[in-house]
């Protein structure tokens, strides 16, 4: 008997339907997941989890070529290079990495066998399938690619499961849409592309494989300046938020700290970064000399000096986008030029030098944007602040000689 979900067959229980789909099974040679399947629109659809190698033998991606006619094909071209960081990613992380469902169809009806259950949005059920039955991808082609290898130049590149045995035995959790016109598969693939890309700040607080993000978080909770007045949400900051920065830009600070160059590519960033904090010595060293150059700052460095000791909310701390206005190390500019100047002075030999060159940077500077030591570099005539990689090298190596560093 056929239910209202299309192409599904009910059963008095759900132990008669997975006894018939049992039946079924070692008739054809065929086997069965255990699922659920629902409707979203008059569409039925069906959830579960396959097998890596199940994967690797039976989905296609049907993919297009660069050139070719996309209307021949259910998905876009393959982008080798996402496939290859995909594949990298499971590979590193072997023991504690997670990809996202991936949606497939499949242009004819597969056995499924569910419970009889009137009114129900959802049933417990069975798939049967048998050898040729093949899974198409809607989306996810680059996550499937990372697992069973991609085309790559003039050859094709191996994936994560014939450089990782044991991936063998992990799964995928996939949602299968029972869809026969290829024209509305389509449609589906746009409508599954429409995602809203993470705020770097909030991918920063997230994302602590890196250890740069590690250091980041102990340094925004040690500092006195930044505690509780980072914004790790917002893509931008307001223009009258009480925050001092985002974390984004406290992270470009980082990287001036660590490598003297806050607009480093995050390939590279990673890299290095595994070298300089790979151990958990390494990264509480860093922190800890990051935390003495700005409480130096903090103590003594117009108008943090003054941050420091408002309310983190309330009308006093709207002080805060005044003095971003007028300041330029309330900017993210000015911070970059702080870490870089940090960089240096960290290569000091103790920390009683840093102390020093951290107190003359606080106070042999003239912070404010109408200081002439900004002029033509980062400043420009109608005041407006650069924030590009040259004009903050120009003004940097300004500082730099008028500390005599």
């Amino acid at each position: 008997m056929v239910n209202d979900f299309e192409g599904a067959l009910e059963h008095d229980d759900i132990l008669a339907a997975m006894e018939a789909a049992s039946r079924e099974a070692a008739a054809v040679g065929g086997r069965i997941f255990p699922c659920t399947v629902f409707k979203q629109g008059r569409r039925t659809m069906v959830s579960t989890a396959f097998p890596n190698p199940f994967i690797q033998r039976q989905v296609v991606a049907d993919s297009a070529t660069k050139g070719s006619s996309a209307r021949e094909n259910l998905n876009r071209p393959l982008m080798p290079d996402h496939a290859k960081a995909i594949k990298e990613y499971v590979v590193a992380n072997r023991d504690d990495y997670i990809l996202p469902p991936v949606t497939l169809n499949v242009d004819k009806y597969p056995s499924l066998h569910v419970q009889r259950s009137p009114g129900a949005p959802t049933r417990l059920g069975y798939l049967v399938v048998h050898d040729a039955t093949r899974f198409f991808v809607t989306d996810g082609q680059h996550r499937i690619a990372a697992l069973t290898g991609y085309p790559a130049g003039r050859s094709g590149a191996s994936g994560a499961l014939d450089e990782v045995q044991d991936l063998d035995s992990d799964a995928m959790a996939v949602l299968i849409v029972i869809e026969t016109d290829r024209a509305r598969i389509r449609q589906d693939f746009a409508d599954a592309a429409k995602t809203k890309q993470i705020p770097p700040s909030l991918l920063a607080v997230y994302n602590t494989r890196q250890p740069v993000n590690r250091v980041l978080a102990e340094i925004t909770e040690g500092s006195k300046l930044f505690n509780g007045r980072i914004d790790e949400t917002s893509k931008t900051l307001p223009k009258l938020s009480q925050h001092v920065f985002l974390l984004n830009q406290v992270r470009g600070f980082v990287k001036e700290l660590l490598f003297g160059d806050y607009a480093m590519s995050e390939e590279s960033l990673t890299r290095q970064a595994m070298i300089r904090l790979g151990s958990a010595d390494e990264q509480k060293e860093f922190v800890r000399e990051a935390l003495l150059l700005l409480d130096v700052l903090t103590e003594h460095m117009h108008p943090w000096s003054t941050i420091v000791g408002l309310p983190r909310s309330g009308a006093v701390a709207n002080q805060i986008p005044d003095f971003r206005a007028e300041y330029v190390n309330m900017t993210a500019t000015g911070l970059n030029i702080i870490g870089r100047m940090g960089f240096h002075i960290l290569k000091e030999p103790s920390d009683a030098l840093r102390r020093e060159r951290c107190f003359e940077l606080a106070t042999k500077i003239d912070w404010r944007r109408k200081a002439e030591i900004w002029q033509n570099n980062i400043i420009s005539g109608d005041n407006k602040i650069s924030t590009q990689r040259g004009p903050v090298t120009v003004a940097a190596k300004a500082v730099h000689e008028a500390l005599g560093i």
